[in-house]
């Protein structure tokens, strides 16, 4: 697991558990601001609240991960090992389940856990070589894959969109036999998913249309306020993210590593590196020319990383091609790729640093490593034998571009002066740094304690039940799970917490809610602050202690009669 770091993965996470508590309560005073959009994005919260009604909330999630890594690495497998043999599958395995990003991506309920796995899975479908009869199997994979990614999160549309897009301009100039028709038969697996997504969403989730409500949140979110608070117009920002380099490297790597007539590169390795060439510069032209923080949210930026991994583990295995052809060589690039990580985990501090000018200077070593490879490679010819000097070459190039691509995802953000036009500028930098070789247990902790909060506040016993949350700002990290279970800051009591304010009885006169639950660590200032309500003539309906391991909340659920219909305490 990874640290929630925003109360969005949890709202997610109280879809996957109750969903009906969120869409009872909240539907009437949340519609118009489009908040009820996580319980939309079906992709994701079908199969997740599948893999909990079927296991519990714990080791759901967990089945679910599983679930998402095997939809990224089988595929990545099977194309690498039918490119280039079987020790290349394995690179590829490794390139995606030592990627930190990838790690951090599956290690919350945000959906882009399902985009990276949906994505990479399809692309690595899409261009698999096959024979003419197996095509359609492979094309349907791929249909289905971007379709779950399309309804999971708005960025599985954009990577979607742009790698099709990719795959049809290919097909067109390479090869049009049957073009049309796979176009349309991708169509109609796309519209065949959604309405057996359409059909499992109402019967997990309570909802049968989410194509409307994502609709209208895009809708919402493209209006001017909501871009002035989520997209920044100062593009400085992104001088202090080294973490974004990896993509340009990674892509300027295959580049030089495949530096030919664009007629001679295969076309499986050409679509590949050039769906990740394609999807990183959409994704730029959408941050630095466009409203739209596909690379400033990291919730966003990391489902660009599966088929950068992909790309990545390509590029390694063309450049360590007359490796892979020996039988005495061909494991050593696999085994190389693994121990990078490993020997991280070893010591895993990275000092600080962004682009300039350490961050330039790391993700500038794949690309001479590659040309460096790409030249031996050339003059030494494909049949030549692969001597003691050629292989340790080869074998600083893998260590070397995969080092050098794994310090700069982990290196922490320096500390800068304050930049003016900077959105969500109290967000926390991503953690990229603990997702490998970090220990989770007080994180599932949390996690277990925080899906048990639903069952103990109880359903809503009638339509606009609303529930307001109330603790002290003091303890928000730490709470962070918990209460964004009810989605912090939009059905939170302002603070300070046990202290009634003018603003604070403004927020119950507009939002008039019938529970109010206190949250804390330690459950101190509960009674003060019972009897700050007392105006609204509140009754303590009920009171626990949650508690795993070291995680402990305590909660108190509150009715206030002046609010609630009568007969229901």
């Amino acid at each position: 697991m990874a640290p929630v770091d925003l109360p969005d993965p949890s709202m997610h996470t109280i879809y996957i558990v109750d969903p009906a508590e969120m869409f009872t309560r909240y539907m009437a005073a949340l519609s118009a601001t489009a908040r009820l959009r996580e319980g939309a994005q079906a992709g994701f919260l079908v199969v997740a609240r599948l893999a909990y009604l079927a296991f519990g909330a714990v080791p759901g999630f967990f089945v679910t991960r599983y679930v998402f890594a095997l939809i990224a690495i089988v595929p990545a497998y099977v194309l690498l090992r039918r490119l280039y043999g079987i020790p290349a599958g394995v690179l590829a395995v490794v390139a995606l389940l030592s990627c930190p990003v990838v790690l951090t991506a599956w290690g919350t309920d945000y959906p882009d856990s399902a985009v990276v796995s949906y994505v990479v899975g399809a692309v690595a479908c899409l261009v698999m070589p096959c024979r003419d009869r197996w095509r359609p199997a492979w094309l349907a994979a791929a249909g289905v894959l971007f379709t779950m990614g399309i309804w999971s999160h708005g960025m599985g549309v954009v990577l979607a969109a742009t790698a099709i897009g990719v795959y049809l301009v290919v097909r067109f100039l390479r090869d049009r036999r049957h073009l049309l028709g796979d176009v349309v038969f991708l169509a109609g697996v796309a519209v065949s998913v959604t309405l057996l997504l359409m059909i499992g969403s109402l019967a997990v989730l309570g909802r049968f249309d989410f194509i409307r409500p994502t609709i209208l949140a895009a809708i919402y979110l493209s209006k001017p306020p909501q871009v002035q608070a989520f997209h920044s117009s100062n593009p400085r920002w992104v001088l202090y993210v080294a973490y974004l380099l990896v993509p340009p490297a990674v892509v300027a790597a295959f580049w030089v590593t495949f530096a030919r007539k664009l007629a001679a590169i295969p076309t499986p390795q050409l679509l590949v590196g050039l769906v990740c060439t394609a999807q990183f510069a959409v994704f730029g032209i959408l941050q630095f020319f466009g409203d739209v923080e596909t690379l400033e949210m990291h919730f966003f930026s990391s489902t660009l990383w599966g088929v950068v991994c992909l790309t990545l583990a390509v590029t390694l295995a063309e450049v360590s091609k007359p490796l892979l052809a020996r039988p005495w060589g061909r494991w050593l690039p696999p085994a190389l790729l693994v121990a990078v990580p490993l020997a991280y985990e070893l010591a895993p501090r990275v000092p600080a640093f962004g682009w300039l000018f350490t961050g330039a200077v790391l993700a500038v070593v794949p690309l001479v490593l590659g040309a460096i490879m790409r030249l031996g490679n050339r003059l030494g010819g494909a049949r030549s034998p692969t001597g003691v000097v050629r292989g340790f070459a080869m074998a600083v190039t893998i260590v070397g571009m995969a080092g050098s691509l794994l310090v700069l995802t982990v290196a922490p953000q320096p500390r800068h002066a304050r930049l003016s036009g900077i959105a969500l500028a109290g967000d926390p930098a991503p953690d990229y740094a603990d997702a490998l070789g970090g220990n989770a247990r007080l994180l599932i902790d949390w996690y277990r304690v925080s899906t048990e909060l639903p069952s103990f506040v109880g359903k809503p016993t009638y339509q606009g039940e609303q529930l307001l949350m109330w603790y002290s700002r003091r303890q928000l990290r730490t709470l962070n799970e918990p209460a964004g279970m009810f989605h912090d800051g939009f059905n939170t009591i302002p603070p300070p917490f046990a202290i009634f304010t003018p603003g604070d009885r403004a927020a119950l006169a507009r939002r008039r809610p019938a529970e109010v639950l206190l949250l804390s660590t330690t459950g101190a200032q509960f009674t003060t602050a019972l009897r700050a309500l007392l105006p609204y003539h509140p009754v303590l309906l009920r009171t626990t202690v949650l508690r795993q391991g070291p995680a402990m909340l305590h909660a108190w659920l509150i009715v206030l009669r002046s609010f609630a219909r009568p007969g229901v305490t």
